[in-house]
Parts: C-alpha cells; sequence; structure tokens
C-alpha cells in the first residue's frame, strides 16, 4: 500500500508494539512510493485526556482527521521512522488541521 503526504499511521515503537502509535505523514508522495526509501518524516501524537489543553505546538486531531480519540500531534519535533515500523492506516488530516500544522512546524523550526 502507498502511503502519502498527510496520512495519519500508527507505528509501532517496538518488535511486540501490536497497536502502535498515531503519526503524521510529513515527507513527500516520492518518498512515500519509492520502495528504496526505507525511513520517511512524521510528526507524533498522544492521546489526549480529556482535562488536557493543547500547549503552542500541539495541533489536536480527531474523529474528521480518522482517528477514535482526540489526539495531541507534537509540531516542534519532526521524526525519522523505518517504513517496516507502520502497523496501519487511520485517515488524511483535514485541510484546516494541515494549515495548522504547517504553521506552526514553520515557527517551530525557524523556517519562517
Amino acid at each position: 500500500m502507498t502511503y502519502r503526504r498527510w496520512d495519519i499511521l500508527f507505528l509501532k515503537q517496538e518488535d511486540n508494539d501490536r497497536t502502535g502509535h498515531p503519526a503524521v505523514v510529513l515527507s513527500s508522495d516520492d518518498v512515500m512510493g519509492d520502495d528504496k526509501q526505507h525511513r520517511f518524516n512524521v510528526l507524533t501524537g498522544t492521546k489526549k485526556e480529556p482535562a488536557e489543553n493543547a500547549r503552542n505546538h500541539q495541533v489536536i486531531l480527531g474523529e474528521p482527521d480518522g482517528l477514535t480519540q482526540p489526539t495531541f500531534i507534537n509540531c516542534a519535533m519532526v521524526f525519522v521512522v523505518r517504513k517496516a515500523a507502520i502497523l496501519r492506516s487511520s485517515g488524511s488530516v483535514t485541510l484546516h488541521r494541515r494549515q495548522q500544522i504547517q504553521r506552526i512546524v514553520r515557527g517551530y523550526l525557524g523556517l519562517g
């Protein structure tokens, strides 16, 4: 299966991890579709607890994006992960949230 930028994937962090952790694909579609590229860039996510509020470097994704529960996406740090760690796809980030993520990533990485 070919994945694309803005897809939400669940990635295993350890060999015995069966459920995985959510991540948003940042790499280009060319990288994602190239079988010779074994790694790609993501933003990682963590489950949002009911009383928690998003911090300046976080965007909250949820059902419209394909997630079953509200999830914080950390936009301050980009991670490189292996394609072999992909367990499944759960959806794609909505246009409004993409714009929020782009703005925050540019700010935190000093990209203008």
